[in-house]
């Protein structure tokens, strides 16, 4: 071994021994680096989605024209319509689904006092035969304005703590708001020259990896990229679909809050497998509110209509997408949950479908190389 090499691997084993006898700090350094950069990395996934739709807008703002200005429009247009389209759908959905969900609140905050005391009176009524316990019910009088006081004035007594509760809430509101705005105004300035960036990327990594990791890297980058945006499309894809279905059928059986509970399904689908039947719930105990039989035909008919989009809609419309069979999609949503919870459920099927597509490329590679596979046989 040369000088030079065993001077280089000694500095590396160096390096790796200060890592291991200063950990904390490292992670302490690293989270606060994290902290800072969050909004940056935010910024990088809110361009990485808005570049989807911006280059399908790209494709219909006369994609083969010349005209100069034309050209020259095409980005900076197409990019304020992205962003303004995603926020017009979030601001439609939670238009639609918020007043609904504080309605039902309302209401049944409202029920639940006329609800306990026809419960006492039906209680008196069947307990005949314990004269000592129907006694007792027949002396409880519920003074509610004298049990809303009460809790009012303990309330109160806990001003000091809400109040520095409230002060948490609101400073940790603003700083989601801020790093949401950061981020996107730094995807709007990533979307804007994304070919430049892309090509100083690969220029730099041309210049420092060899050609063989370079291939290597994009190759694997190449795939995510494939996996991630199906994914996204597809499922936004069968959101919509589900979301529309739901709504259409409920005004056909005259449920009640059609249009809200099928954006509230729609958007609860964008979480595979398991999204639709979180909004089922939510939509139950919208309608509960209102009409408890119709509930139950709100549930049956999503069931059905979940058979329907599990079994011939999402296969065709997500699986076929991403190119993973229904039982990783299942794995990959279970080991998303536990890790991350929601947002691991979100980008556990691209991932699994990413590692799927890689481990099946290199394993169909290697066979064909070792003669195991001809090249006339269909690889796994």
């Amino acid at each position: 071994m040369s000088t030079k090499k065993f001077i280089g691997r000694g500095l590396i084993v160096a390096i790796l021994c200060l890592l291991v006898m200063h950990v904390n700090e490292v992670i302490g350094f690293g989270a606060k680096l994290f902290a800072v950069a969050y909004p940056l990395l935010l910024g990088c996934v809110f361009a990485y989605v808005l570049n989807i739709l911006m280059v399908r807008l790209e494709r219909i703002y006369a994609p083969k024209s010349n005209n100069m200005l034309i050209v020259k429009t095409r980005r900076p247009v197409c990019m304020i319509l992205s962003v303004a389209l995603l926020v017009f759908i979030v601001f439609f959905v939670l238009y639609l689904v918020i007043p609904q969900v504080v309605n039902c609140f309302v209401i049944i905050s409202k029920g639940v006092p006329e609800a306990i005391d026809e419960l006492i009176a039906f209680l008196i009524s069947k307990s005949d035969e314990i004269p000592t316990f129907q006694k007792e019910l027949k002396n409880l009088n519920l003074d509610w304005g004298n049990i809303f006081n009460k809790v009012s004035t303990g309330l109160m007594k806990g001003t000091k703590g809400l109040w520095e509760s409230a002060t948490t809430f609101l400073g940790s509101f603003v700083g989601t708001v801020t790093n949401i705005v950061v981020g996107i105004i730094f995807s709007l300035y990533v979307l804007a020259c994304k070919e430049e960036v892309g090509e100083k990327i690969s220029r730099v990594m041309k210049a420092f990896l060899n050609r063989t990791v370079y291939e290597k890297i994009s190759y694997v980058l190449k795939v995510v990229d494939q996996c991630f945006s199906s994914f996204i499309v597809g499922q936004v894809t069968e959101a919509i679909i589900l979301g529309s279905l739901c709504a259409i059928g409920m005004y056909v059986l005259r449920l009640p809050y059609a249009g809200s509970i099928g954006a509230l399904v729609g958007l609860t689908a964008l979480i595979p497998v398991f999204g639709a039947y979180i909004g089922a719930v939510l939509g139950a105990f919208m309608i509960v509110t209102v009409e408890p039989k119709q509930a139950l035909v709100f549930l049956v008919y999503l069931l059905i209509l979940q058979q329907i989009e599990g079994n011939f809609i999402y296969p065709k419309v997500v699986g076929s997408s991403i190119g993973l069979p229904g039982i990783w999609v299942l794995a990959a949503i279970m080991v998303g949950s536990g890790l991350g919870g929601v947002v691991g459920m979100l980008v556990g099927v691209p991932i699994a479908a990413s590692l799927y597509k890689l481990v099946r490329n290199a394993t169909s590679k290697r066979e064909q190389q070792r003669e195991y596979l001809p090249n006339n046989v269909k690889p796994m």
